[in-house]
C-alpha cells in the first residue's frame, strides 16, 4: 500500500496529465468520427494521419502517465468509503487505462494491415506492425471501433461517478483532480 504522508489531493502533474489527457482524448474521438464520415480523398489521408499520430501521441502519454502515478502515490480513499465503491473506482481505472492501451494497438493494427504506409505527425516513418493483409485488416477496425463504444461508455460513468462524488456525497473526489484540495 502506498504511504500517503498526508497527501489529500492529487498533485500538479498527475492532475496535468490527467486533464491533457481527456482533452487529447475528446479531440482524438472528434478526428476520429470527421475522418471516418469523409469520401475518401487526400483530405481524408491527411486527417486519417493527424488522427493516427495523436493515437501514437495519446498512447505515449499513458505510459507517461502510469510511470508518474507509480512514482507518486495518490490521495487515500474518501472517508466513509463503502468498499463496494472502491471496488467499482479501482475497477474502472483499470478498464479506463487498458482501453487507452487497447485503442490506439488497435488503431496501429489496422492502420498497419492498410495498403496506406503512414508517417508520424507527417515526418516520422511510423513501423507496421503487422504485413497488408484486407480481412485482417477489417477485425481490427471493427475492434477499434467497438473499443471506442466501450470507452466512450466507461467515460460517462467516470464522469457520473466525479458528479455523484461532488454533487451527491459532496466530498472531494473530483475537487482534487479539478484544483486540489485546498
Amino acid at each position: 500500500m502506498a504511504n500517503h504522508n498526508g497527501i489529500k489531493t492529487w498533485n500538479r502533474g498527475a492532475r496535468s496529465l490527467h486533464w491533457l489527457m481527456a482533452l487529447l482524448i475528446l479531440l482524438q474521438s472528434a478526428v476520429g468520427w470527421i475522418a471516418h464520415e469523409m469520401p475518401r480523398s487526400p483530405l481524408k489521408i491527411d486527417v486519417m494521419t493527424g488522427h493516427k499520430s495523436l493515437g501514437i501521441t495519446l498512447l505515449l502519454l499513458v505510459f507517461i502517465r502510469l510511470l508518474w502515478r507509480w512514482r507518486h502515490p495518490g490521495p487515500p480513499v474518501p472517508e466513509g468509503s463503502k468498499y463496494w465503491e472502491i471496488w467499482a473506482a479501482r475497477l474502472s481505472h483499470a478498464a479506463l487505462y487498458a482501453l487507452m492501451i487497447a485503442l490506439p494497438l488497435s488503431g496501429w493494427l489496422a492502420a498497419s494491415t492498410s495498403i496506406i504506409p503512414w508517417k508520424l505527425w507527417w515526418v516520422i516513418p511510423w513501423p507496421a506492425i503487422a504485413a497488408a493483409d484486407e480481412h485482417l485488416h477489417d477485425i481490427a477496425g471493427e475492434v477499434h471501433e467497438a473499443l471506442v463504444w466501450c470507452l466512450v461508455a466507461l467515460l460517462v460513468v467516470h464522469v457520473a461517478a466525479a458528479l455523484w462524488h461532488h454533487f451527491v456525497k459532496q466530498d472531494t473526489v473530483l475537487i482534487r483532480m479539478l484544483r486540489g484540495q485546498r
